[in-house]
């Protein structure tokens, strides 16, 4: 007997579908990646602020470790784990590191994106369902924004704060779908958090809690206090590198933005801006109702405790982060703070089974593709000077190369006061820069080049400096021109209060108050001040020798500069330090 093949309609049909569901299905999931890499790209640029993580870089490679300026120990970035992303990938990889830290962060939110699709689907009880049709809906909504898009790149950690949240989603959507344990890895990878962004934190806590919940029956107190203690190792070992490098609890931006301190109306007016060009309450009670809803009741048929439980802590955690970055003040960078927690809003729903449970889902893609095509705001332009610097991204771009345009003023030698080169000024600091955002400016020129962050970013003398009322975040602290002078000029120097003027662009208040004090006289105290007491104690602890003895004493220092503060006008530091000092002398 001849054998014969299956007749069509008996096999290949089923099997002509399943390749037809799993090809369509794996198109359309791949429209939100599409989408934020185009997007990303059309919007790639080079912030001032990522040539601030950039100028930390190049102090690393140099042998002078993760400062802003050599032989001033001064945490100026953010995110220790971006820097070190930095560093490696400008070893190995043959890219400059502007591109490096473009493409990377581009990449980064991709892959974020990628992850919480996978560990949206990993969640669903859909998945086991053959042939399940699935909708990228939370995915769309974090695609289609132009937040998203700019702040990928911009030279900053915002896309390794994606990937991290999308990789531990991930996880955790595998973990929840059995009774087996994460594995001590998973545990490294979940207490990343503060080393991606001291906020973010949150989420790390968030995580080991819904870990250390859904294993309790089955874990010892042993294998609790491993687990906790694997996920907290790197963070608590930097943390002491800090205190005892830095003699801080905190980044140096901490400090310069006063994030310990409320200041709500300038978060809410932070939280409107990055919301209402895009009426996002739209999409956000869409996906509550037509996508949380029916994916908890299905959890709870399905009797998927870990995965409610993920569920839910992601929910709270993200609205507690946006409630934190509100309560800060935000930032001056549009949007860009509150991306995470959308993004972990997002993702348990970044995709949804499509089903008539799931099916009014569908009402989010016209909002999508109105907010593709129409909704924007001022602060979605990639450009970091002005529209003349759209996609623009190396140094040599900006004009800041070797005989720039930008750089038309400098020759070389000297101290500066913005494009001003002081006269007579023999100094410590030759040759000695200064800026209101000095991030390219820092970056363009070498590694052993001083530059004064006169907005205290990148010096801690100015981020200490004590604030009396608020303005626009991280631009409250300009320091005052006295200490400018004291600080980057000798004592034989003969300098004017003309010798200082704003740019036009200024937007700090001012912090001194002069009273009729001549100029001179405030240079005068303000070198005083530098030699007494608390305040040479304090400048010792960043820019003193260190060694093991010093590493040790700043791990103690670290909770009193915490809190340390330096009155802004002069004469004031010389009341408080150099009394004191004397009365104890």
């Amino acid at each position: 007997m001849v054998a014969t093949a299956p007749a069509p309609d008996t096999v290949a049909p089923g099997r002509r579908s399943f390749d037809r569901t799993t090809i369509i299905t794996g198109l359309v999931l791949l429209v939100p990646l599409v989408v934020i890499a185009a997007g990303a790209w059309h919007s790639r640029f080079m912030s001032d602020d990522g040539f601030i993580d950039l100028r930390v870089v190049r102090e690393v490679l140099a042998g002078h470790g993760p400062v802003f300026n050599p032989g001033e120990r001064v945490e100026a970035s953010t995110s220790p784990l971006w820097i070190a992303f930095l560093v490696v990938g400008d070893i190995v990889l043959p890219l400059r590191l502007e591109w490096l830290a473009v493409l990377m962060g581009i990449t980064l939110t991709v892959l974020g994106v990628g992850l919480t699709i996978f560990g949206a689907i990993r969640l669903s009880p859909d998945v086991r369902r053959p042939r399940t049709w699935w909708l990228p809906v939370g995915a769309l909504l974090v695609a289609v924004m132009p937040p998203m898009w700019k702040f990928a790149s911009s030279g900053l950690e915002n896309g390794l704060s994606f990937a991290w949240l999308g990789g531990c989603f991930a996880v955790l959507a595998v973990w929840t779908t059995g009774d087996r344990r994460l594995r001590y890895p998973a545990a490294v990878l979940l207490g990343l958090g503060p080393l991606v962004r001291p906020e973010i934190g949150l989420f790390t806590l968030a995580f080991l809690g819904v870990v250390l919940a859904g294993q309790w029956r089955d874990d010892t107190w042993l294998r609790r206090l491993a687990f906790l203690g694997a996920a907290f190792a790197l963070p608590f070992a930097y943390e002491i590198f800090r205190m005892g490098f830095f003699a801080s609890l905190v980044p140096n931006s901490a400090l310069a933005k006063e994030a310990s301190r409320p200041y709500w109306s300038s978060g809410w007016h932070y939280l409107r801006q990055a919301t209402e060009p895009y009426v996002l309450w739209i999409p956000l009670v869409l996906l509550a109702a037509t996508a949380y809803v029916p994916l908890c009741i299905d959890l709870r048929r399905h009797e998927r405790r870990r995965g409610m439980l993920l569920v839910i802590v992601l929910v709270v955690t993200a609205l507690v982060d946006a409630i934190y970055i509100i309560r800060v003040g935000g930032d001056f960078m549009r949007a860009r703070l509150l991306l995470p927690a959308l993004f972990a809003l997002a993702a348990p729903v970044a995709v949804v089974p499509f089903r008539r449970a799931y099916a009014a889902a569908l009402l989010l893609v016209p909002w999508a593709f109105i907010a593709l095509v129409w909704l924007r705001s001022p602060g979605d332009s990639p450009a970091t000077f002005g529209p003349a610097t759209k996609n623009l991204v190396t140094a040599e771009q900006f004009g800041y190369g070797p005989g720039g345009r930008a750089l038309t003023w400098y020759d070389g030698k000297g101290v500066y006061f913005l494009e001003h080169k002081l006269p007579a000024t023999p100094s410590p600091h030759d040759p000695g820069l200064t800026g209101y955002g000095v991030g390219i400016l820092a970056y363009s020129q070498g590694a052993d080049t001083y530059v004064l962050d006169l907005l205290g970013l990148g010096d801690a003398f100015t981020s200490h400096l004590k604030l009396a009322h608020r303005g626009v975040v991280a631009h409250e602290k300009p320091l005052p021109f006295p200490w400018i002078a004291a600080r980057l000029t000798s004592d034989s120097s003969q300098l004017t209060e003309k010798d200082f003027t704003l740019p036009v662009f200024f937007v700090a208040g001012h912090l001194d108050h002069p009273g009729g004090e001549p100029f001179q006289s405030r240079i005068a105290d303000a070198r005083k001040a530098l030699q007494c007491g608390e305040l040479k104690d304090f400048i010792a602890d960043y820019s003193g020798h260190l060694d093991a003895g010093r590493f040790v004493s700043n791990v103690g220092d670290a909770f009193r500069n915490y809190t340390f503060r330096i009155p802004p006008e002069p004469r004031d530091a010389v009341a408080r330090y150099c009394r004191s000092a004397s009365a104890n002398g």
